[in-house]
């Protein structure tokens, strides 16, 4: 499974990039060929970014999508008989108690709410006998994973077993739901040199069915369109070699969901950019994940992505200084994977608003998963963000 990077679009559809895989024709996958990438352009050193950007390309049709697709949702609460077969599958004794808002077991933390986001770090974990502290491999660590994940309803879900986090490796898994692949809804176990579950993340309960109405989905060459989107037409040439139809994680009037989005393969860079596939004003109020404040901008409304300065942290909340104008509208989006942040800050503008030209320097924040720790905070093209 290559590696997951997600970047929440903005109303006119700057590029939402995800993870996953796809159905058919006309739901929707196809190859979409592929394209060499073109060589450093002259004056620009291996492996230092193109100041043009970057510009993705296919070769060979792209596929059709449906012409309307729905949101996936789901609410309600968790129950303890639920949050209790979690425990039973992770190994963690006792059961769990109610506190609060979350059941609690040993290392164990469940939301009550649905979908139930859970997290599990198990405590005083030794390395495996005979076997030292060197991570399982990839065949071991998926059999290991395997009778969790079937407990969890996850056993015809996508699985990935590429990630080492050192002395353990990362087992993986994305339901697919309504026969579409997902993203960002994953559970994510750490399995230790002997197999053992010593950590994990996820939800519990995955949406099955769209709610509300159906929306019309853009074409998937409108979706590539848009994440080629402020790329000067010299910038480096990144071939994708498949284009597909599936749902990525968004909020929705403050609750999770899973929204229809267009999944772009990129081998070069082990990952896989996606751009939502309905119009941004269907999901309400609601922000994308790790929101940085609230966007009022209407119908037409222009967007474009803002370099970061700096940024500095307290807690979980990770605050991003960049330099701005005053009339426009800025928002801070973050999506954690393995020992990186990757982070992004959105403008918004209305179009035709006249407006005095004077820069300024602006904070925006996001709420992380978890403390950021010695984790990197990255650009979503992989330039370190220096800490102020």
């Amino acid at each position: 499974m290559s590696m997951k990077i997600r970047v929440f679009a903005g109303v006119a559809g700057v590029g939402l990039l995800v993870a996953g895989c796809g159905g058919n024709g006309d739901g929707g996958s196809a190859p979409a060929g592929s394209v060499a990438a073109s060589e450093s352009p002259p004056g620009i050193a291996p492996g230092e970014p193109d100041p043009h950007g970057v510009r993705y390309r296919v070769a060979g049709a792209l596929p059709k999508g449906p012409e309307k697709a729905g949101v996936y949702g789901v609410d309600g609460s968790v129950s303890r008989g639920a949050a209790e077969r979690l425990a039973r599958a992770l190994g963690v004794p006792g059961g769990v108690r109610a506190e609060g808002g979350e059941w609690r077991g040993d290392g164990l933390t469940v939301a009550r709410q649905a979908p139930g986001a859970w997290s599990y770090v198990a405590e005083g974990v030794k390395c495996a006998r005979g076997k030292g502290c060197s991570a399982p491999g990839e065949t071991e660590a998926r059999e290991a994973a395997r009778p969790v994940l079937t407990a969890l309803g996850l056993a015809g879900a996508e699985v990935g077993a590429d990630e080492v986090q050192g002395t353990s490796r990362v087992v993986e898994a994305d339901p697919e739901v309504d026969g579409l692949p997902t993203d960002g809804w994953s559970t994510r176990l750490r399995l230790a040199s002997g197999g053992e579950v010593v950590g994990g993340t996820g939800r519990l309960d995955v949406p099955r069915t769209a709610t509300g109405d159906r929306y019309p989905v853009r074409s998937a060459a409108d979706a590539l369109a848009a994440l080629n989107e402020g790329a000067g037409k010299d910038g480096t040439a990144v071939p994708v070699s498949r284009a597909r139809f599936g749902l990525t994680a968004r909020t929705r009037e403050g609750h999770p969901v899973l929204v229809p989005a267009w999944l772009f393969s990129v081998p070069s860079q082990s990952a896989t950019l996606a751009q939502t596939a309905i119009d941004e004003r269907h999901l309400g109020s609601g922000e994308p994940r790790h929101p940085g404040g609230p966007s009022s901008a209407g119908p037409g409304a222009t967007s474009r992505s803002v370099p970061p300065v700096s940024y500095a942290v307290a807690g979980r909340e990770l605050s991003l200084r960049f330099t701005g104008g005053v009339c426009a509208r800025y928002r801070a989006h973050a999506e954690e994977k393995g020992g990186q942040v990757r982070v992004r800050l959105t403008e918004e503008k209305e179009p035709g608003k006249v407006c005095v030209m004077i820069a300024k320097d602006l904070t925006r924040s996001v709420t992380l998963d978890r403390p950021l720790g010695d984790r990197t905070v990255v650009t979503t093209a992989g330039k370190t963000v220096p800490a102020a």
